[in-house]
């Protein structure tokens, strides 16, 4: 044993030598500093079913350093997340992952399951702390965040997993204005802190991430990019029509509003913003309010704003609607929707309500990809390059 505690051994002969990813069991005696194997064996592996082990070994070992790589930038990452939240006066809050109401959002699907205690009822895990932390601000809490895990049904691709995590926060008595203002500076501090710099490279694309960053408005977007005047499009049959003379093929006769604004976002706005740095696209249509409050000067339109760096999706965010009438009104659209398009009933959260009746204050809020901003700060073209154990392996 030299002075870095490394042992050297000598092998006996064997009459089929390992191979490399070989386990092996070793018994023998230390001489001088020296291991004398006196007995080597392989241990029972079923070497027919193992994959060429040797270049197996290699390009796992090539992903493991890479991981290790990255894993130590999302720590340092979330470090820096809860930094910069203390430094702003916010309180880091936990809300509970296990919900009886998940939300009734048409576009996310929660996972199901059941407690078997006293009064067993149907559970369900959060799509996002969202209601929770919502419930706090109304209780008197006035700057919230969380780092919380999320889940998701259906959702898996180059930057979905089922299991996510979400950096989401909430003021009491902003809006949206100043909820990107904390995204912007949230990103560029991160980004700062781990490598030194605002300026960074992702997949071929030079970024400067120091706010501010640009606002666009949805309107201004579609008419840029696809050449439609969403605002223009109240009616089902007016946005058709468009869509139609603008030959978007992939728009079929009996999509709702809804799903032909999707489908030119996918085809149309999307690619365009991939040409863009980082960029908030703000002012969607009323029908795209989810929980946002509408804006004042336009009554057709909601102050919901999502952002977007290089084209990755990063942040979700709204001026908070804090109306429990307009509110209950939505929860029973969604309701609806789902009903139509045969997804599973879900329960209205009516503590939710309460919360609202008794008095919400105005608020802004912003829910943030955790992966996501890791991918961008790690240049990692996939979500399944920035966590530990990605679903299905």
């Amino acid at each position: 044993m030299d002075d870095k505690g490394v042992v050297s051994f000598r092998l006996p002969p064997l009459e089929q030598g390992p191979r490399c990813g070989d386990m092996v069991g070793i018994r023998g005696r230390m001489v001088d500093g020296e291991l004398l194997a006196e007995q080597i064996h392989q241990l029972a592996l079923d070497a027919e079913k193992l994959p060429e082990r040797c270049a197996d070994w290699q390009s796992f070992s090539g992903r493991r350093g890479a991981l290790k790589e990255n894993l130590g930038i999302r720590a340092a990452a979330f470090k820096a997340v809860r930094d910069f939240w203390e430094g702003k006066g916010f309180l880091e809050v936990e809300t509970p992952l296990l919900v009886e109401a998940p939300g009734l959002d048409v576009e996310l699907h929660p996972f199901k399951t059941e407690f078997h205690g006293p009064g067993m009822v149907p559970c369900y895990l959060i799509t996002s702390p969202e209601h929770h932390m919502k419930r706090l601000i109304g209780s008197g809490f006035e700057k919230i965040y969380q780092i919380a895990r999320c889940f998701r049904n259906g959702e898996y691709s180059p930057t979905h997993n089922p299991e996510f995590t979400m950096i989401e926060w909430y003021r009491a008595f902003a809006s949206y204005e100043e909820i990107m203002e904390d995204t912007e500076e949230l990103v560029a501090y991160v980004c700062s802190t781990l490598l030194g710099t605002t300026r960074i490279e992702y997949q071929g694309m030079a970024l400067e991430l120091s706010p501010p960053w640009q606002r666009l408005s949805v309107s201004e977007a579609f008419w840029s990019y696809a050449g439609i005047e969403i605002e223009a499009c109240d009616d089902l049959e007016d946005f058709r029509r468009q869509a139609r003379s603008r030959e978007f093929l992939s728009v079929s006769p009996d999509d709702s509003w809804e799903e032909i604004f999707h489908k030119i976002f996918i085809d149309e706005i999307e690619p365009a913003l991939r040409r863009l740095g980082p960029v908030f696209l703000m002012d969607y249509p009323v029908r795209m309010a989810s929980m946002a409050k509408t804006k004042g000067s336009h009554p057709g339109v909601a102050e919901r704003v999502e952002t977007y760096i290089a084209g990755l999706e990063l942040s979700n965010g709204f001026t908070e609607l804090n109306d429990p009438r307009e509110q209950r009104l939505r929860f029973s659209m969604e309701k609806k929707n789902r009903r139509r398009k045969g997804y599973p009933e879900l329960p209205m959260d009516e503590a939710f309500l309460a919360m609202m009746e008794e008095g919400m204050p105005p608020a802004g809020g912003m829910a943030l990809g955790a992966d996501r901003m890791v991918m961008l700060i790690a240049n990692a073209a996939s979500i399944e390059e920035v966590i530990s154990f990605p679903f299905g392996r």
